[in-house]
């Protein structure tokens, strides 16, 4: 609660929810090192997933502007056919974005 009101009242979102998570582990009687050893491990189980996602934005980003996107995109038209066009765009997408993904 205290994080989506801190967030409300313009507080960047990081800091509201770094907040809230302090007040929650004072108000629940955890004494302040156990809070903080807590949300520190919370944060190294969230930096692979976040990692990954920015590996994947700066993937797309440089298949978008090496003009690579495009020529695996016409390549998979090209295989498909024009008249499975629309699934060809859909494979197409789904190799560009799970290449970054995964």
């Amino acid at each position: 609660v205290v994080a989506i009101v801190l967030i409300l009242r313009k507080v960047p979102p990081a800091y509201g929810m770094i907040a809230g998570a302090f007040v929650g582990g004072m108000v629940s009687g955890v004494n302040v090192a156990d809070t903080v050893a807590v949300m520190m491990d919370g944060a190294k189980g969230m930096v692979p997933a976040i990692l990954r996602i920015l590996a994947a934005g700066v993937l797309a980003g440089v298949l978008i502007e090496s003009g690579a996107a495009a020529s695996i995109a016409e390549t998979i038209v090209r295989k498909f056919g024009e008249t499975r066009a629309l699934l060809a765009l859909a494979v197409a997408t789904l190799l560009l974005t799970a290449i970054g993904v995964f």
